[in-house]
Formats: C-alpha cells, sequence, structure tokens
C-alpha cells in the first residue's frame, strides 16, 4: 500500500474522529419528580438520614409593624378592597412570632378565610415574601442540605450518579446549575447546587435567571429588582437571600461577555423544573424574542441536562416537518376538546382570580417558535403517564405538523446522545413516543427504564392501517382513559390480550379507540412490563 496514501487516509479519520469528539452532546431529559432527599423534603429520605443542626428545615415568616407598612406602601394590585381587608388581617395577627407557611396559612384563615382564597397570584406571591424571614446564623445564611446517598428512592439516586459520572469525564468536571424555571430562582439555588455535592464535581449556581437576562440586554443592572417583580412576580429577594441577589448583580454588572465568559468555564449545564415560559426568557429577549448572546453556548454543552420544565424547554429549533414547538400548558381533556393554541399560557389559578380571557385554565398552549431548540426530533413532554398528558401531546404533534412527540415519565430521563441520535431510558417508569399518522390518529410506544432506540428506528417503521371499531375483536369500555396513569396500564394490559381493544367511555370527549395492529409489537421485559411498540390510537 502506497505509505503517502495510507498516512492521509490515518490523519482524515483522526480529524474526523476530532471532530465528531467535539460535537458529541449527551442530553439527559428528566420526566419530574427527581425525588431527592434534603433537610427541606425529609419524606424522601431514608429513616436514618441525620441533618446538622444548621440546615434549613423550611422558611420562617414573621408580622411586625415595619413588614405591613411596607406592604402597605407597596400593594401590587389596583384592588383597594383587597387591600383594605389585607390590612385589617395582618393587624390581627400575632406580632413578632414566626411561623412556617402551613402556619401562616391557618393563621391567616382563621381570620379570614375568603380573603385568603380571593387573593391574586400577584397578591398571595406579594404578601408571603414581604413576610419572609432570612435565616441567619453568625452573619451567614442557612441553606437548604441535600444528602443524596439517603434517597429512598433508588432511581433517582441511579439518575443523579450517571448524570455526575458523565460531567466527572469532561475536561472541566464541572456544572452550572441555572433555577431560571422557579418563581423564586433564588429559593431554589441551595438545592440544585447541593444535588452533586456528594459526587466529587463542581456544581456551582449561576444566576442567570431571567431578570438578569433582561437586565444585562437592556443594559439596566440598578434595576434588577424591578425586572424580578415584572417577570417573576418575586419580591424582597435582597433580604432574604442577600449572598445570592449579590452574585446575580454581579453577573449583571459584567455584561454579556462576562455571561458568556462563565459558559465557557463549564462542560455542563442543567435546567431545573418549574414553568419553561420563564426558561426561556434566559434565552430570548421577552419583547423582541431575539435570541441572546449566551443562548448558542448553552445549546451546545457536552452535557445538557433537564428536569421537568428544564426538559420541556429543549423543544425547538427545525427538523424535516418544520418548525418544532414548545408545550407550556394544558390537560388532555382540554386538547381533545379545543385543540392547540398557539398563545402564552393562562395565568395560573386564572379560572379563580380572572385573567384567562379566551382561554380556561387548563387550555394546551404552546410557542411556536419553540424553545431552546437541543432536541430537534419532536415535542417534548414531562410528567407524562402519571398526568395523563397522551392526548395533549397527540393534539400538539398533529396541530404543529410535527410526525413525533416524546413523552418523559416521572423519576425517569430520556438520555440522548445527539451525535448519534441514539436514546436510552433510565430510572423508575418510562418514555412514551407518539407519532402522528392521519388526522386525529396515531401511535402509540412505550419504552420502559432499560430500553434502548434511535430515531431511525423510529422513522423507518411502516405506516399502520387504521383499527376498526367493528372488527373481530372483543372490545371493552374503559373510563377515564385520558386521566392519570390509564393509558400506559391499559397499553400494558392490550399486550397481554391482543384480542381485545378499548374504548373510551364519556358524554363529554370524542369516542377515543385503542387496540393492537397488524404492526404493534409487545416485547415482555424481565421486570413484568412490556416495551410496547406502535399500539393504534384513534379519536
Amino acid at each position: 500500500m502506497n505509505i503517502v496514501l495510507f498516512v492521509k487516509a490515518m490523519l482524515a479519520f483522526a480529524l474526523l474522529f476530532c471532530s465528531v469528539s467535539a460535537y458529541s452532546q449527551t442530553l439527559y431529559l428528566i420526566g419530574g419528580a427527581l425525588k431527592t432527599c434534603s433537610s427541606m423534603a425529609p419524606k424522601n429520605c431514608t429513616p436514618n438520614a441525620q441533618f446538622p443542626d444548621i440546615a434549613k428545615t423550611h422558611a420562617n415568616f414573621i408580622v411586625t409593624k415595619n413588614a405591613i407598612k411596607e406592604i402597605a406602601a407597596l400593594w401590587p394590585s389596583n384592588s383597594q378592597k383587597r387591600f383594605n381587608r389585607t390590612m385589617r388581617l395582618l393587624r390581627r395577627i400575632p406580632k413578632d412570632k414566626a411561623f412556617t407557611r402551613s402556619q401562616l396559612i391557618k393563621a391567616i384563615n382563621q381570620h379570614d378565610s375568603e380573603l385568603y382564597h380571593q387573593w391574586s397570584n400577584r397578591e398571595y406571591y406579594f404578601i408571603f415574601d414581604m413576610l419572609e424571614l432570612p435565616l441567619m446564623v453568625n452573619g451567614k445564611r442557612v441553606s437548604e442540605l441535600v444528602l443524596t446517598k439517603y434517597n429512598n428512592e433508588p432511581a433517582s439516586s441511579d439518575i443523579i450518579q450517571q448524570i455526575a459520572t458523565q460531567v466527572a469525564n469532561t475536561p472541566s468536571q464541572s456544572l452550572y446549575l441555572l433555577t431560571a424555571s422557579s418563581r423564586d430562582p433564588y429559593e431554589s439555588a441551595d438545592f440544585y447546587q447541593g444535588l452533586f455535592k456528594a459526587y466529587g464535581i463542581k456544581a456551582q449556581w449561576l444566576p442567570l435567571t431571567p431578570a438578569l437576562a433582561q437586565a444585562v440586554s437592556n443594559q439596566d443592572c440598578e434595576n434588577l429588582d424591578h425586572y424580578r417583580t415584572s417577570i417573576n412576580q418575586v419580591f424582597n429577594r435582597d433580604y432574604v437571600y442577600p449572598d445570592l441577589t449579590t452574585k446575580e448583580y454581579n453577573l449583571c454588572m459584567a455584561g454579556v461577555e462576562g455571561v458568556k465568559k462563565a459558559l465557557q468555564s463549564v462542560d455542563a449545564v442543567m435546567l431545573n423544573g418549574g414553568d419553561q415560559s420563564l426558561t426561556r426568557q434566559i434565552f430570548y429577549h421577552n419583547q423582541s424574542g431575539v435570541e441572546l448572546p449566551w443562548t448558542d453556548m448553552v445549546r451546545n454543552k457536552a452535557v445538557l441536562i433537564g428536569t421537568s420544565a428544564g426538559t420541556a424547554v429543549q423543544s425547538g429549533g427545525e427538523n424535516q416537518y418544520g418548525r418544532v414547538p414548545m408545550i407550556t400548558n394544558g390537560s388532555s381533556i382540554e386538547a381533545l376538546l379545543q385543540g392547540a393554541k398557539n398563545a402564552p399560557a393562562p395565568a395560573a389559578n386564572c379560572d379563580q382570580h380572572g385573567g384567562c380571557e379566551d382561554l380556561s385554565a387548563d387550555t394546551l398552549t404552546y410557542h411556536d417558535q419553540g424553545g431552546l431548540g437541543s432536541f430537534t426530533h419532536g415535542i417534548l413532554d414531562t410528567h407524562f403517564s402519571e398526568r395523563g398528558r397522551t392526548f395533549r401531546l397527540a393534539v400538539l404533534t398533529q396541530h404543529s405538523k410535527q410526525k413525533f412527540g416524546f413523552g418523559v415519565d416521572e423519576t425517569t430521563a430520556l438520555v440522548v446522545d445527539t451525535s448519534k441520535q441514539q436514546m436510552q431510558v433510565i430510572g423508575k417508569a418510562g418514555v412514551v413516543v407518539t407519532k402522528v399518522l392521519g388526522q386525529n390518529q396515531f401511535s402509540y410506544s412505550f419504552y420502559p427504564a432499560g430500553s434502548e432506540f434511535t430515531m431511525a428506528q423510529l422513522t423507518e417503521q411502516q405506516h399502520q392501517t387504521e383499527v376498526q371499531g367493528n372488527d373481530t375483536r372483543r372490545t371493552e369500555v374503559v373510563e377515564n382513559l385520558v386521566e392519570e396513569e390509564r393509558m400506559r396500564a391499559t397499553a400494558q394490559r392490550l399486550c397481554d390480550n391482543g384480542n381485545v381493544q378499548v374504548i373510551a367511555s364519556s358524554d363529554d370527549l370524542p369516542r377515543i379507540t385503542i387496540g393492537r395492529s397488524a404492526n404493534t409489537t409487545c416485547i415482555k421485559q424481565p421486570s413484568g412490563q412490556y416495551v410496547v411498540k406502535d399500539m393504534q390510537i384513534s379519536w
């Protein structure tokens, strides 16, 4: 063999290998409910868990004359009637006595339970935020402590361990934690910093909050508190979390280059759970919609982790079917009744406090431009089987002319090797893949923990023929098919008995038929669960 050609071939191979390695990326898309032992969540701990005396176990609240004056001066709404009643209420509550949140709620309800239920979300958040105390010992803020070794949910530990191992194998061995999904991103910071403390990796909170993103964009760091209030409806955080808000201010003053420099120092980023519409605001300007200068840096991290909203926000970008939207709200019932709306999600509890406009509190809404765009294969949804979200995902997938939807169950992660388009399921439950087949018709596949598949396998599966309601199989009628966990349980049962199809019974909803077709495959696992491929559903 010509030695020159051989050397050239080897160099080409090396360059190709380096190029592939440079763009290698792993996504950990967690469906939420990553139950973790902490001083604030002892229910997730084994009985032998012990925390030091100096650990935050709950938030503290206190009613003082000064707090009442500040609430009166800064009242956040135009409701004079609720303002007057709130002032009377606060004067009746014992002064200078520390309450937990539940104790304060009880005290409020003892004096004016009607008012408690009439407060708007903004008023409720304002009152509790203004009454919250900073927890300080010897001049240092007391934080929530996380002890993952005492997790009573092994699947949570398995997911955290696999992530930590992968981060430990990156060049920086470092991870930034973004808590932008939370209404109060400062409250969540301690928990996420403690999540990886026992694994020998450097995990730090990066104060890339919606407030900071917009303040930096507008070169307006002196008004950070205004952005916190207007975007997150969070108040008085300088007082309760002085160290974290100072860190946020310092990063803001460092500007765009400061944020980019911070992100350059790590190979992994984690996005927390909460509200994906808030997280989107750290990647795009909330008025112009323009992508912010650091967005692409986050999108291309070697390890990118999301849980709940932090998973949902990763839907986006474009594929062969068009733009991938980001789901923002809704139930399966309302999806079947109303369809999908390209609109901002209705305000929480708007059915009680107003502000729903022409939507209901459970309307299926989405952002047509998508989220971060690190996952482009289809629409991501979370808390999936447990909250009965199959039909909200299927309806949005069909409406947006996408082909695939991916629903991740709780305490479960879909692990994606983006360079190979390979997917693995780890954790407790499974991942559902919906595939649009036609108008109001889709296939349902369930991959339990331990499963692996590729996008090529999903794409190459044959188109199926519609399941007919008058075929020769025995038909069963079930109720509440679209509610919690019924869909997953029904698909598993149909794998046990191929001669049964199910029709959902409801006076309000369309007729739903689910059954096996000629292309349906059920593979029983050692756990007793089935891998379900291409169960067919129509409505």
